[in-house]
């Protein structure tokens, strides 16, 4: 069960109420101060923390995730499961869901163990466990950005378990080869679904990026910005920038073993910030979610290679226009 603090959505109201005029009153007395980008800035985070005030928003979240990936109804697809919803014991403020028994992903992240038998494996197994779970995991995400169009904006380690069901335990010993492993996820409060043009643009500048076109994928955020191109400052710039990044970036991949796309797109929104180049909301959770789930991917895995596994979906998406 969980269960919504008492006055948080009322807190949340206000601190944003506060946020906004302190924002607006800055800007009022400052004209310079739009050029610090801080309404957008405001308006991001705002689209992050509202939903996750609704556990209304969550249970619907929840039930659309568990039709996308149909592997705990019918054992087919990727190994991934996600609480079911009690309904009708759900209200804005109380969310009913079944218990998921699993080991928590931060357990064999930071060597803090939870006592479970998969955390206290010996050193080469464990490996085997963080390969397993780390690719399974990377693979629903890219399920979830390429193929369904609606993604877990909050898959940090807290809200990912694992569990291996075909493997045998005897005291805290696994016995034989583990098998397969099952990934749960929760927490699914802040989901993102791209409008059919944002992921037209998404995808079209995710390929720009796999072909190693800098200066297409900085065009194509210059162009398709939503914002005033008067407030941007040095258009030309900001291609170049952008062209000179995905260069450096893909050149450096070559000598580490992968492209680090989080990186990529960490360093997008910093020239998008510093040129003033206004981006989607939804552009910015789906950014904000890569870096966040290739940093997990890479601490599992270091040899991890967002970039080679999505092309076969990057593919499909672009040859079949999925958006």
């Amino acid at each position: 069960m969980k269960v919504r603090h008492p006055g948080v959505k009322q807190t949340v109201d206000l601190d944003l109420e506060v946020l906004w005029a302190m924002v607006g009153t800055l800007e009022s007395l400052w004209p310079g101060a739009r050029y610090l980008a801080m309404s957008e800035a405001l308006g991001h985070f705002e689209e992050f923390v509202r939903p996750q005030a609704d556990l209304q928003t969550e249970a619907s979240n929840l039930d659309t995730f568990r039709n996308k990936f149909e592997y705990s109804r019918t054992g087919r697809g990727l190994r991934v499961r996600f609480p079911e919803v009690k309904w009708p014991l759900v209200s804005e403020s109380v969310l009913v869901e079944s218990f998921e028994s699993g080991t928590l992903l931060q357990s064999i992240l930071g060597g803090v163990s939870d006592g479970s038998a998969v955390a206290n494996l010996e050193s080469q197994c464990l490996e085997q466990v963080r390969e397993r779970v780390g690719d399974l995991a990377m693979d629903a995400f890219l399920k979830m950005v390429f193929s369904d169009n609606f993604i877990h904006g909050d898959m940090h380690p807290g809200n990912i378990l694992f569990r291996f069901p075909d493997s045998t335990v005897v005291g805290e010993k696994v016995v034989g080869d583990l098998g397969q492993p099952e990934v749960i996820l929760i927490d699914a409060g802040l989901a993102v679904k791209l409008p059919p043009r944002d992921r037209r643009n998404f995808v079209e500048l995710f390929h720009a990026i796999a072909i190693n076109d800098g200066m297409q994928a900085g065009r194509l955020m210059l162009e398709r910005s939503p914002g005033d191109p008067s407030l941007v400052l040095d258009g030309a710039g900001f291609v170049s920038g952008v062209e000179r990044l995905i260069s450096s970036a893909r050149g450096a991949g070559i000598n580490l073993g992968g492209i680090r796309i989080g990186d990529i797109f960490s360093a997008l929104l910093g020239l998008a910030l510093s040129h003033r180049v206004k981006l989607e909301t939804c552009f910015v959770k789906v950014a904000t979610s890569i870096i966040v789930i290739e940093g997990v991917a890479r601490q599992l895995k270091p040899a991890t290679d967002l970039m080679l596994a999505a092309r076969p979906l990057l593919a499909e998406a672009v040859l079949q226009k999925l958006w």
